[in-house]
């Protein structure tokens, strides 16, 4: 896992801790209204079972996690996450949370994506970043768009809406410099 941080104009990316599993980042995950496009929307979420998949994050040789805080007053605003990296194929996967409401539409997820991609790119030696999203969540889609991605293919009623219907998935992808 790295041992430094990521600064930008709104944010500062930091190793995800246990430190940062918090009641708030709990309310996150349980509360519908944010975690309504997430795959772990389908699990049940406690303190314990974050803080395991927080560690396991930190210990994977192949996974990196970050809590986003606020460069003002040291927010914690949502988690992003580099995973499966593959050092064959030099390609890894971007996943992004803002879990503060207060923190949506102020530009942090395409500020704290194109942070993570520059990392990536230059520390990490990637070639390749994919991501995905629900097709219906357009502004996570906007969001990675405005951070160089660019979409590459539609799954056609790939997921379950919280409400039973079906929806497509975007795939996403964007290339090293």
């Amino acid at each position: 896992m790295i041992g430094h941080e990521l600064v930008g104009v709104q944010t500062v990316l930091v190793p995800m801790r246990q430190e940062h599993v918090t009641e708030q980042y709990l309310a996150w995950m349980r509360n519908p209204a944010i975690s309504q496009y997430l795959e772990s929307r389908f699990q049940e979420h406690t303190i314990d079972g974050l803080v395991a998949f927080v560690e396991s994050a930190a210990e994977s040789a192949n996974s990196y996690m970050f809590a986003i805080l606020l460069r003002d007053g040291g927010e914690h605003v949502g988690n992003v996450k580099l995973g499966d990296v593959d050092t064959h194929h030099l390609r890894g996967m971007i996943g992004i949370i803002i879990g503060e409401p207060s923190a949506w539409g102020r530009g942090i997820a395409t500020e704290v994506v194109e942070m993570l991609s520059r990392w990536a790119f230059e520390e990490l030696g990637l070639r390749r970043l994919a991501a995905g999203a629900y097709a219906v969540n357009v502004g996570s889609i906007r969001a990675f768009e405005k951070a160089g991605f660019i979409v590459e293919g539609t799954l056609r009623s790939n997921v379950v809406l919280a409400d039973g219907s079906r929806a497509d998935s975007v795939l996403l992808g964007r290339s090293a410099p």
